[in-house]
């Protein structure tokens, strides 16, 4: 029986699948942009165009022209619709059509600040802020179809759907944001980050542990002590993914299951960004990003 073992160990080794290779996907002038929901990746390999990447399919990136100057914007991308920051505001890439113009209802609500931008668009919902000389930040929801905006920030277990009608959102219990307590903020929540089963609250220190919140789960589920400090965390498709210890690390919420690659295969200081069936990871700085793809356990 003993030396049946070592010969089983053996063959279950052998027969264990290989870790998938990454991929180099491209060169970016600025930070890609993913969908983790729709397995999409958007980079910018000139200053006149853009591409886009179904993750795991075979054929290149296809290329959109997009007018000088503009970029996409930080999670921009949602669907077939980009979100582009242009030198005179910003712009909706529809990616279908590759025909960009103005975000819609956007110039109504606007009107009279001194600066404004638009950080997300969904399908009823855009949400922006809106920049005072003087004072305070302001943002606002406003609807697509110039129907109506919103300044309210929902309850504490509530986050916009930028998607619904209603524009708010329950979380799964007993998930809840946290209460901002500088007095200088006139926030009432500080951020948070939701993509069930998992929410993630803001960290302020890169040693402290990292801490996920887990649907029907009372405490926060630890997932590194992170001794040797957790950077560039994202949530992303109900799944965590970091960089500690020289690896690109993985937490699936839904399997519970765990992956991780050496972070130097894809270069200095690589972000990952989590997708269903991926993990995107971007090296480098702004005007000459890498961008990698590597499938990931589900």
């Amino acid at each position: 029986m003993r030396s049946f073992l070592p010969a089983l160990a053996a063959l279950l080794l052998l027969a264990a699948p290989a870790a998938a290779a990454p991929t180099r996907l491209g060169k970016s002038l600025s930070a890609p942009v993913v969908d983790a929901t729709a397995e999409r990746v958007v980079w910018q390999p000139d200053a006149g165009s853009i591409r886009l990447r179904e993750l795991g399919a075979r054929r290149p990136g296809r290329a959109l022209g997009v007018q000088a100057g503009c970029g996409p914007a930080a999670h921009g991308l949602r669907g077939d619709r980009l979100l582009l920051t242009c030198p005179e505001g910003n712009r909706l890439l529809e990616l279908r059509t590759g025909v960009a113009g103005p975000v819609p209802g956007w110039e109504v609500v606007r009107a009279g600040a001194w600066d404004a931008t638009v950080l997300a668009v969904g399908q009823v919902w855009g949400e922006g802020v809106l920049l005072a000389p003087q004072c305070c930040d302001a943002s606002v929801f406003f609807r697509l179809d110039g129907a109506g905006t919103g300044r309210s920030e929902g309850a504490s277990n509530e986050l916009p759907d930028l998607d619904a009608p209603q524009l708010w959102r329950p979380m799964c219990a007993p998930l809840e944001r946290t209460r901002d307590d500088n007095d200088e903020d006139d926030r009432s929540f500080l951020p948070y980050a939701y993509s069930p089963p998992l929410g993630l609250d803001q960290r302020a220190f890169d040693y402290r542990p990292l801490r996920v919140d887990r649907c029907g789960r009372k405490r926060p589920l630890r997932l590194s002590r992170c001794r040797q400090a957790c950077t560039a965390v994202q949530l992303g498709a109900g799944s965590v993914a970091w960089r500690e210890r020289g690896r690109i690390r993985l937490y699936r919420g839904a399997s519970r299951r765990r992956a991780h690659w050496r972070a130097r295969r894809f270069g200095r200081m690589a972000e990952p960004f989590p997708t269903r069936r991926h993990v995107v990871v971007t090296t480098g700085r702004y005007g000459a990003y890498s961008v990698w793809s590597v499938r990931a356990p589900t």
